[in-house]
């Protein structure tokens, strides 16, 4: 066998592994998922899983951080170079993140798992944290190129840091009830009304960050 056939297969069989699980692990949680059972699933040995990512936390790992990079790419970032007004962009990016919410829901399903059952397992904790931190960034960043058109970088950076963290949490709402009423729950819609929250939200934020500057 070639060096290229043989990458490609090894390229397959990751990738089959991390799809395994991340499935089972969004559905029976990280520590209820015995690599026995990922094994049984791929079909693979467990030399095989090992050899790709050298222990189940390593697993874990990997397969949080291909699922971050995929929910990411699927949120577009704030563009400094469009036509839009930033109301037209915001309206934009809050669409998007409806969608790219349902979109990826083994993913955010093991990350909610995995953040309520972390507590004593500082990697796996860590691993929370930087995806928590990334999406609190992408929320800041499009809430202060709002508020910049009519207030100073002092304050509306400590503005937008609040309202990021506020957004984050209705952000984590909304795939609750997706998840649980998906039938019922128009994700676009409750984003709307998110971004309408903020906008409401927004003079109180102000004020409260002139009063510290």
């Amino acid at each position: 066998m070639t060096t290229s056939r043989k990458q490609a297969r090894g390229d397959r069989s990751r990738e089959l592994i991390l799809d395994t699980a991340e499935r089972l692990m969004a559905g029976r949680g990280y520590s209820g998922t015995a690599m026995s059972a990922i094994c049984r699933e791929t079909g693979l040995p467990a030399t095989s899983i090992y050899w790709h990512f050298g222990s189940k936390q390593g697993l874990l790992a990997a397969v949080m951080e291909r699922g971050a990079r995929r929910w990411f790419a699927a949120l577009p970032d704030w563009d400094d170079t469009s036509d839009e007004t930033a109301e037209e962009q915001a309206a934009r990016l809050t669409e998007r993140g409806a969608d790219a919410l349902t979109e990826q829901p083994a993913f955010l399903r093991l990350f909610y798992l995995l953040a309520l059952d972390s507590a004593d397992d500082l990697d796996a904790a860590a691993l929370v944290r930087r995806v928590r931190d990334t999406a609190n960034q992408r929320f800041r960043r499009v809430i202060e190129e709002m508020l910049a058109a009519e207030h100073p970088p002092e304050v509306a950076g400590p503005a937008a840091e609040e309202l990021a963290r506020f957004a984050v949490a209705c952000s984590d709402g909304c795939f609750f009830a997706v998840a649980l009423e998906p039938g019922e729950t128009d994700a676009r819609r409750m984003f709307a009304d998110l971004f309408l929250a903020v906008r409401a939200l927004a003079p109180a934020a102000i004020h409260r960050a002139r009063r510290e500057t």
